[in-house]
């Protein structure tokens, strides 16, 4: 039998389901795509470009160590799967399913065309650990709110475990296949972008995985949320792409857990951080909608500012607002932000600023190395109140006591903004009290206690269906 693995956002040989099943065959094509349509995406950023780069190169080493190599190409993947899988006569063609509108468009469009050829086609759960269908109310229809989602989710843990897909001796590859090249970031779109991202590939995953579950998890549930710490596993992006598969998160860290009850409590809680991953992606699923507008639907009567001066201090963090700055400007020189950070400074532009959601959410998808567009949509509608909570506009971060409370000695601050760093302890994140002059810091652009009443307002106005104020 001759097949083909079309690696996605699956880059990885280790628990790979389908990548499994298709090394059955006596002769294995593994490919991967650089799809021009999400390249040119105006989502796309040039952080996360890098680190796919880097996560196919790696890949591509672990292919050949085992006696392979991989086939790259670039184009539109609807024409050139099938077109491969004729030249090869494939008789089966694998892939792990994706669950984004364009993805699912794009995996039927693929289907259609290799079965019309008469080519078996075999696609495999692999991205969360339920698909949306698996996780219902007894009503059969989707969970809207996370706590309920989440109960019946462990519920079906505990029924039916995941196991890791068997790990088999890969085949040699087919002898006259071009290999093609991995592009250049060059040629990707990618210019001159310095952000100091982290190691790609499978390998650095699972030890990433191994080091927080030895060291971290335990006081994962004290330290979370205090972004100066390195206390996070810091695993989105190689869960991103697919380069550790979550069952093996939820599998090695149950294990941890069992065999340290010290470590149980933090453990427990970084898991069901998985899950909300886990229940926003169903959401995606079951309402693609929410990447066009509000999951609550009365809230896209939103009237929300034209302030480009505000989204561009924001953008560049230079609000005033010493905890935001810091927190967007770690997003702007890491290609990541610490997920405390992530909630307040979304909370600040939609609620503080009165700036429209999806204009943060296209910002955070340019420049996270993570973005995933399930959890970005997810987080960002949490924030801004938009999304499946049932009482959520009344919650508007404080972005001066979430930097007290979360950063008390101006750690985090003075690492990203050093403007502030003669600023000693909490006073770095109230910079206007303090007769330590930081001149090259700039004013606040906001009162929060009179945006926050205008906030408010502009949501119950939404609520009613009345025009809210200016």
């Amino acid at each position: 039998m001759r097949a083909i693995h079309w690696f996605r956002n699956d880059l990885r040989l280790a628990d790979n389901p389908a990548f499994s099943e298709a090394c059955a065959a006596d002769v294995l094509a593994p490919i991967f795509v650089f799809d021009d349509r999400l390249l040119a995406a105006k989502s796309q950023g040039a952080p996360r470009l890098r680190f796919l780069r880097d996560s196919v190169a790696a890949l591509a080493r672990r292919v050949e160590a085992r006696g392979s190599r991989l086939f790259v190409r670039r184009g539109d993947p609807c024409l050139l799967i099938p077109a491969l899988a004729r030249e090869l006569r494939a008789d089966l063609v694998a892939w792990n399913a994706d669950t984004t509108p364009y993805a699912r468009r794009r995996d039927a469009a693929v289907r259609a065309s290799l079965e019309s050829a008469g080519i078996r086609v075999l696609a495999r759960q692999d991205r969360v650990v339920f698909a949306a269908d698996a996780v219902r109310t007894r009503e059969g229809r989707p969970y809207t709110v996370y706590t309920p989602y989440r109960r019946a989710w462990w519920r079906h843990f505990e029924e039916d475990p995941p196991r890791p897909a068997p790990s088999r001796r890969m085949p040699g590859p087919p002898p006259r296949l071009a290999a093609g090249s991995i592009p250049s970031l060059f040629a990707l779109g990618v210019r001159d972008e310095d952000c100091a991202l982290p190691s790609a590939g499978e390998e650095v995953a699972r030890r990433r995985l191994r080091r927080f579950l030895a060291r971290d998890a335990a006081h994962y549930a004290e330290r979370r949320d205090f972004p100066a710490a390195d206390a996070t596993s810091r695993l989105s992006p190689y869960l991103r792409f697919g380069a550790i598969s979550i069952r093996a998160c939820f599998l090695e860290a149950r294990e941890a857990a069992a065999a340290d009850a010290r470590a149980a409590r933090g453990i427990a809680k970084w898991l069901d951080e998985l899950v909300w991953r886990e229940f926003y992606a169903a959401i995606l699923e079951s309402f693609p909608r929410v990447l066009r507008g509000a999951f609550r639907r009365e809230y896209d009567g939103l009237r929300w500012e034209q302030d480009e001066r505000g989204f561009r201090a924001w953008c560049d963090g230079r609000t005033g607002y010493p905890f935001i700055d810091a927190a967007m400007r770690q997003l702007r020189t890491t290609g990541w932000m610490h997920n405390r950070a992530r909630m307040v400074v979304a909370s600040f532009l939609a609620k503080d600023l009165g700036i429209d959601w999806r204009r943060g959410e296209r910002f955070f998808m340019q420049h996270l190395v993570d973005g995933d567009p399930a959890s970005n949509d997810g987080g960002w509608q949490w924030a801004a109140g938009t999304g499946t909570d049932a009482q959520p506009f009344f919650r508007i971060f404080d972005p001066v006591a979430q930097g007290a409370r979360f950063d008390p000695q101006g750690t985090y601050v003075r690492r990203f903004v050093p403007e502030l760093s003669r600023l000693e302890g909490a006073a770095a994140h109230e910079p206007w009290l303090s007769p330590e002059r930081a001149p090259a810091y700039p004013p606040r652009i906001v009162d929060h206690a009179a945006r926050r009443e205008q906030a408010l307002a502009r949501y119950r106005a939404a609520r009613s269906g009345t025009r809210s104020p200016r």
